[in-house]
């Protein structure tokens, strides 16, 4: 081992990034005790998870921060930021509608919008109301609907690449995903880069369009009994995007997450995003650790 003035350079590199106050959680001393709590939480799960939290725009608490998990239904929600973009550059409106065929509407997924929808051979429906379908009730149809605005997924994830957030991939849509299940391993995100993206949206995307999308998420349907539950009985604004898989051949669970911006009353804010994979407890179990986390977290900031 090379050494400088004495000491090796490993032992150099450790000290240099203790000086900068760069650790492994993104924070100095700050945060530690919160870091700390949720490395022991998560140590003993029988579940790969992933946590990460942005604080104030500026201090980062992450575990397993770096890791791709399968993003389910969380993708929807840069989906939805990629159709603010859409709608400028087309000077369009959310009251803009899209053409809807009965060959959109798939009968053999998770869609809500079914019940208005499902006679429908032809027909245009307002982009405002497939984002609340998507965005409130997590529907599949609504936002393949959404996704066929950009031609592929890859425009969606050119657009998230290109606001300088590294770690999220979108490649197929829900009904790839529906028809080879694999897929849903490909449309991945870290949690990092998840916290970094809705940090970005809550800060920094204030117009009108943005607004309504923040409105959308701050009524989410879906996920209820995960990072909202510990926030329910205080005056926290909490919005966010749900992403739920299918059970594993092995009996597991593929993915269970919750990722979103938090307002808390004490006048702090912060993005986090939790994904647990290959989960062995059920469903209810494993959304309550999700609340267990999301508890841990609005403790932690003071």
């Amino acid at each position: 081992m090379k050494r400088l003035s004495g000491i090796s350079v490993s032992r150099f590199l450790i000290l240099l990034i203790l000086a900068t106050g760069i650790c492994s959680c993104g924070t100095g001393s700050k945060y530690a005790s919160l870091q700390a709590e949720l490395e022991e939480f998560v140590a003993d799960k029988d579940a790969k998870i992933g946590v990460a939290v942005i604080i104030d725009g500026k201090d980062t608490v992450a575990v397993n921060g770096n890791e791709q998990f399968p993003m389910m239904s969380v993708y929807k929600f840069p989906i939805a930021m990629a159709v603010v973009k859409y709608c400028r550059l087309h000077n369009m409106d959310f009251t803009d509608s899209c053409s809807v065929t009965r060959a959109d509407l798939h009968t053999d997924t998770y869609s809500p919008m079914m019940k208005k929808y499902g006679d429908t051979d032809s027909t245009r429906i307002a982009v405002s109301e497939l984002l609340a379908y998507s965005l409130q009730q997590s529907d599949n149809n609504a936002s393949d609907i959404l996704l066929n605005l950009f031609d592929s997924p890859e425009v969606v994830d050119l657009y998230i690449s290109n606001l300088g957030i590294d770690g999220i991939n979108i490649a197929w849509s829900e009904d790839d995903m529906h028809k080879k299940p694999g897929l849903c391993y490909e449309n991945s995100s870290t949690p990092i880069a998840m916290a970094q993206l809705m940090d970005m949206f809550d800060r920094e995307h204030n117009d009108p369009l943005s607004a309504e999308i923040k409105r959308l998420m701050e009524s989410c349907e879906t996920g209820t009994d995960r990072l909202a539950k510990p926030l329910m009985p205080t005056n926290a604004v909490i919005g966010h995007k749900t992403g739920t898989g299918d059970t594993t051949p092995d009996g597991r669970l593929m993915a269970v997450n919750d990722a979103g911006y938090v307002h808390l009353p004490n006048g702090h804010r912060y993005s986090i995003a939790v994904f647990i994979a290959y989960s062995g407890y059920d469903m209810a179990q494993t959304s309550k650790l999700i609340a267990d986390i999301s508890a841990i977290v609005a403790a932690g900031i003071q």
